[in-house]
Formats: structure tokens, C-alpha cells, sequence
């Protein structure tokens, strides 16, 4: 694809058919994403029972970090590289797609001594013992070892969707996805490595999808080729990728904190089986967020562009119809989820009579904000990709602080209840303060 074409597009093309051939692979991509966590959580649930799924609940929130960062680096770079080409600044959308490989291999080091050295006394703070936290430093120390790659992985999925070929990320994502199933039932199943198995098979596979999406980016087939002379750090850039990228990273990072906070306030009010229990709950939020982080996703680059353009109309737009298709998406999971829970926890914990009860009471009790939560993540990453960094961080960084009040003041009311209650309380408040935000810039975008 042409640079020319490629601009001609996103300037021109109707912002329906334009934002479906973004959204519909992304969508696709993030949820043949989903399949690492959700694969594991299967094979985890029936072949390593009740402790395995509780180990991987506790641990799975402090290696998600790994995460955070490359949504930082990626999403970060990802936005300032379609914000430069919506002004026609090709080169320097390079100098940022080489910033950010140079920033994804530092931050990949980092991560490997820091989360390696510091993964047991995390897991000790947050209550873990017994056979429980061994398995899940076995777990960590192969997360954190192999951290570089799903940072990699991250960062250039998104530079590649931006640079005009979402299909491709699907194709990849989905092609490791059914990798992943393979490995898992070869390092768990066939060679019982366990928790060192579900690590290494989650980390191969983020390792083949960043070198299928990196390549790219060494060939002629791309605007955005790189060379060894643009290899080279420019604290200009680096500076940018990390302030437009912090909202990716708090939102993701949010997940970490909701996972670790839930964790220690059930061990607080409630029994290890509620761990497990939420377990259930967090591996089914977690197909749902990644249908609205790939509509987010999706709509990103078409917003990034078309505000790097002044064509603020298009980017009112693409807003109102990604919020749409969000607020149905999840009215329709609510349906799902109210209509047939045991549905959900057959999937994670198979024919479990003891966890079941617990599971379905959590479920009906912490979905009821399924669309708020939704709308957050969609407008949080809308905010970013106009570069509007000031309230994007405002929204993911006050969610990050209400929760942690709501989980222990309604906890220590209502106990077990009001942990589950938590998120969608969160949500409901915050979702009010953004949509008024909205609201306001909307009227800007009309004006202009």
C-alpha cells in the first residue's frame, strides 16, 4: 500500500466503511489475542484444578505489567506515528517507529532483572504462600524472563494496523492463537511442565507474532521502512511516545491493580474459593475487553489521522460510532452473561459443583456495569488518539484511585457482596464525568 492511497483513505473514504475495515479484524485479532489468557485459563481449570486457577489469578496481575509497558511503547508510538503521516511527516513517523523498537528492547532488559528479582516479595505482599505462591513464581520467573516479546509483540501489532494492514494482525494473531492451544496441550498435557509449560507456551507465541509483525517493517512493502541509521535514540521522540502512550498504560495497568486489589480484599472477606471464583469472573471480562479494546483499536488510527489532518467533523464521527457499537456490544454480553452463567463457569472451571455457586453469585453481581466499562476503555484510547493526553490520563488515573476506595469501603459494608460490587460502581461514576467531557469537545468539533 501506498503512502498516497493510504492517506487518500483515511481523508476520503466514508467513515462506515472505513471504520469497519479497521474494527472488524481488530475485533478479530484481540480476541484471537485473548486466547493466550483464555486457553490458559481452560487447560489451567481442568488440569491443574482449584490451586492452579487461584495461582494464576494472583500471579497473572503482577506479570501483566509486562503488558502495560508495551501498551505504553506501542500504543504511545503507534498514535504519534498516524498523527505525523496525517501532517505528511513521513520521516519523522520512521524516526518514531525506530524509537519505539529501541524503547521495547531496553524496557524487554528491564523487565527481566527487575520482575525476576522482585517477583517473590510482590506475591508475599499481596498474601500469597504455601504451594500456591510456588507455583506462581514458576509462572512469573518464565513471564518475566521472556518479557521482551509480548512487549515487541504489542508494540508492532499496533505500528502494523497503522500502517494500513489490520487483516495482516488478525491473520498473525490468529495463527498464534491457535498455536498457543497446541502448546499449551503439549507443555501441560503431553510433557507436564505445568506452570513453567502455560508460561513458555504463552511467551513462544508472542514471540513468532512480534517477529511476523516486525519484519514488516524491515521490507520494501512498507512506508515506514527502517534502516540502521534511524536506529538510534531521539529523546524528542522518546518523550513524546511516552506521553501520549501513558493513558494505553494506565488503562492497562488497570487491569493489574483491579485483578490484585479484588485478590487481597476476598482473602480479607471472603475464602480461597472466592479466588477462584473470580478467576471465572476475570477470565470472562476479559473476552469482553478485548472486543472493546479492538474497537478502540480500530478506531484509533482512522481518529489519529484524520486530527493530525483538521478534519475534526470525520473525527467526531468515528467517536460517535465506535461508543455505539461499544454500548451494544455490551448489552448484549449482559444478556448472555444474566441469561446463562453456568455457561461461563463450564468454560473455565468445567463441571465444578463446589466453585459453581460461588461463581455465578459473582457474576451477577459484578456485570451489571459491563457497558459502562466499555464506554471507558473506548473513550479513554479516543481521548489519546487526538492527542489529548491531559484527559485521558485524568480518566484512567482517577479510575485507578476510585477503585482501590470503592473495593475496601464497600467490602468492609458488605463484605464478599460489596467487593463484587466495586467495578461497576467505579464505572458508572467515571462514565458520567467523561460523557459530559465528550459532550463539550463535541460541541468544539461542531464549531470547528
Amino acid at each position: 500500500m501506498s503512502h498516497t492511497s493510504h492517506a487518500v483513505d483515511m481523508a476520503q473514504q466514508p467513515i462506515g466503511k472505513l471504520f469497519w475495515r479497521y474494527a472488524v479484524p481488530t475485533i478479530v485479532s484481540m480476541l484471537a489475542t485473548g486466547v493466550y489468557v483464555t486457553v490458559d485459563g481452560m487447560f489451567i481449570g481442568h488440569f491443574l484444578g482449584e490451586q492452579g486457577l487461584a495461582a494464576i489469578t494472583l500471579a497473572y496481575p503482577v506479570g501483566a505489567v509486562i503488558y502495560a509497558i508495551g501498551a505504553l511503547i506501542g500504543m504511545g508510538g503507534a498514535a504519534l506515528a498516524s498523527l505525523q503521516l496525517g501532517k505528511g511527516q513521513l520521516q519523522a513517523a520512521k524516526q518514531i517507529v525506530a524509537n519505539t523498537l529501541l524503547l521495547g528492547l531496553v524496557a524487554g532488559l528491564l523487565v527481566a532483572v527487575l520482575g525476576i528479582s522482585l517477583r517473590e516479595p510482590v506475591l508475599r505482599l499481596l498474601g500469597v504462600s504455601g504451594d500456591i505462591l510456588n507455583y506462581a513464581k514458576t509462572y512469573l520467573f518464565w513471564y518475566f524472563l521472556c518479557g521482551v516479546l509480548p512487549i515487541l509483540s504489542m508494540s508492532f501489532s499496533a505500528m502494523l494496523r497503522n500502517d494500513g494492514f489490520p487483516g495482516r494482525v488478525t491473520w498473525i494473531q490468529i495463527g498464534c492463537g491457535v498455536l498457543n492451544i497446541v502448546l499449551d496441550w503439549l507443555l501441560i498435557v503431553v510433557i507436564p511442565l505445568e506452570f513453567a509449560g502455560v508460561a513458555i507456551a504463552t511467551m513462544l507465541c508472542q514471540g513468532v507474532a512480534a517477529w511476523l509483525c516486525l519484519r514488516h517493517f524491515f521490507s520494501e512493502k512498507t512506508q515506514l521502512r527502517l534502516t540502521r541509521a534511524q536506529l538510534k535514540f531521539s529523546w524528542l521522540w522518546v518523550k513524546s511516545i511516552l506521553r501520549l502512550g501513558l493513558p494505553s498504560m494506565m488503562m492497562s495497568l488497570y487491569l493489574s491493580v483491579v485483578l490484585t486489589l479484588h485478590n487481597i480484599a476476598f482473602l480479607w472477606q471472603g475464602e480461597p474459593i472466592h479466588i477462584a471464583a473470580y478467576g471465572v469472573v476475570s477470565y470472562t471480562e476479559a473476552m469482553f475487553y478485548l472486543i472493546f479494546e479492538g474497537i478502540a483499536l480500530g478506531a484509533q488510527p482512522i481518529m489519529s489521522f484524520n486530527a493530525g489532518a483538521g478534519l475534526m467533523q470525520r473525527v467526531r464521527q468515528i467517536a460517535l460510532l465506535a461508543f455505539g457499537v461499544t454500548a451494544t456490544i455490551a448489552l448484549l454480553g449482559m444478556l448472555l452473561i444474566y441469561s446463562k452463567p453456568e455457561w461461563m463457569v463450564y468454560l473455565f472451571a468445567g463441571d465444578n459443583p463446589t466453585l459453581a455457586p460461588y461463581a455465578i453469585e459473582g457474576l451477577y453481581l459484578y456485570f451489571w456495569g459491563l457497558a459502562f466499562e466499555g464506554l471507558l476503555l473506548v473513550g479513554a484510547s479516543l481521548f489519546q488518539a487526538m492527542d489529548r493526553p491531559k484527559e485521558a490520563n485524568m480518566l484512567t488515573g482517577s479510575k485507578l484511585v476510585l477503585i482501590g476506595i470503592l473495593i475496601f469501603s464497600l467490602g468492609k459494608l458488605f463484605g464478599v457482596t460489596g467487593v463484587w460490587l466495586a467495578m461497576s460502581c467505579c464505572s458508572s461514576v467515571l462514565v458520567i464525568w467523561m460523557l459530559r467531557r465528550f459532550i463539550r469537545l463535541n460541541r468544539r468539533l461542531l464549531a470547528s
